[in-house]
This record gives structure tokens, C-alpha cells and sequence, in this order.
């Protein structure tokens, strides 16, 4: 019963729960592409050009389920924070943000790109530019440059896809990588304002059940 108590009261606090799915979105999409080769068939094969190439697999319902899960948690994410954006420090954007990512990620798995590549790239392209400038402009302030750096590596890596310096899929594993950097980032000091300069006043914890 101490386990059940401690874990509800950990999950009622909303930094600790916020914290705790920004650190799992990250891990998942640090992850995601090693699961999804694991899941293809023996391990002496080569990564496909992309992800989204897994989808055409013969355990295909893994690539479904992993980017339902990706989407889920971040659609969950925003909707954690929508609730309780008025007790957190972090900017107000991430209550919007996450859940347009997450859609579109659900739109990627809805459109595979052999049979509707028009919607996919849409809906892809809106997931990996959208985080780029997601990262580039919603940061905290002592990240700055960090956040920026990151944004523009994430720019960079799809060119040098299309150029065939690198393939699609490294493109899209730095591209997750700097995601889980980012959410990871945003999940150190979260006791602290994100804009020193423009002063968040919170509600305290007790009425976030309210």
C-alpha cells in the first residue's frame, strides 16, 4: 500500500507528472527506430531508407502501434499541461504544440507514403519542422543556444537527405534525437521560470483538483 500511496502522490503533483512524460516521449523517440529494426525480422539486416517504410514490414501493426503510442503520448502531453498550465513555470505554448505534433503523427500513420504520399509528406514534414520550430523558439531562457543549435541541426539533416549525403532515416533518428534532447532540456529546474524576464505568477498545487 506505501508503493500505491507513493505513486498517487507523485502523479497528483502535476510537475512531477509532466516531468515524467516528457522524459518518456523522450526515450521513445530516441528508441523507436532500434525497436521498429528489432521488430523487421533478424538482426543482420539493414535499416530501411526511412521510417516510414516500416509500415510496408511483415509485423506492420509494430510500426502502427509504436507511432500511435508516440502520437498518444504527445496529444497526452499537451492535454497534461492544458490542465494544468496555471501551477507550471513552462510557456504556455506546450499546451497547443504537442497535441498538433501528435496529430500529425497519426497522420502519417493514416497516409503511408506508396499509396498517399502527398498527405504523409504533409503530415511528416508538419511533425519533424514542426518540432524544429517547436525547439528554435519555446525554450527556456538559459537554453537558448542550446535550443537554436539543435533547431538548426534538425533543418539541416533533411537536405542533406535529399542531397543522399545521409539517408532519410538518419535524417529522421537526429531529428527524433534532438526531440528527446529538447524534452529532456525542458525537464531539468522545472521549478524555474522559463522567461526570467517575463515572471509567470502560478496558483498553488492545492487547486489543481478543483
Amino acid at each position: 500500500m506505501n508503493i500505491i500511496n507513493s505513486a498517487k502522490n507523485k502523479l497528483a503533483d502535476p510537475l512531477l507528472t509532466f516531468k515524467y512524460f516528457e522524459r518518456l516521449i523522450a526515450v521513445f523517440c530516441t528508441l523507436m527506430p532500434v525497436i521498429l529494426w528489432l521488430a523487421d525480422g533478424e538482426m543482420q539486416h539493414p535499416f530501411p531508407h526511412s521510417i516510414s517504410n516500416y509500415v510496408y514490414m511483415e509485423h506492420s501493426y509494430v510500426f502502427g502501434m509504436l507511432l500511435a503510442i508516440a502520437a498518444m503520448l504527445f496529444i497526452f502531453n499537451g492535454a497534461v499541461y492544458y490542465k494544468t498550465e496555471e501551477h507550471l513555470h513552462i510557456s504556455w505554448h506546450g499546451q497547443w504544440y504537442n497535441i498538433v505534433l501528435g496529430l500529425s503523427l497519426i497522420g502519417v500513420i493514416c497516409f503511408p507514403h506508396e499509396e498517399s504520399p502527398v498527405p504523409h509528406y504533409i503530415f511528416a514534414g508538419l511533425f519533424f519542422l514542426g518540432n524544429a520550430v517547436v525547439i528554435a523558439f519555446f525554450h527556456k531562457d538559459k537554453d537558448k543556444i542550446k535550443s537554436i543549435s539543435m533547431a538548426v541541426l534538425t533543418l539541416a539533416a533533411m537536405p542533406l537527405a535529399f542531397m543522399h549525403v545521409i539517408s532519410l532515416l538518419v535524417a529522421e533518428w537526429i531529428s527524433l534525437l534532438v526531440i528527446s534532447i529538447h524534452f529532456v532540456l525542458s525537464t531539468l529546474e522545472m521549478y524555474k521560470q522559463v522567461n526570467e524576464k517575463k515572471p509567470k505568477a502560478l496558483l498553488p498545487l492545492k487547486n489543481c483538483s478543483e
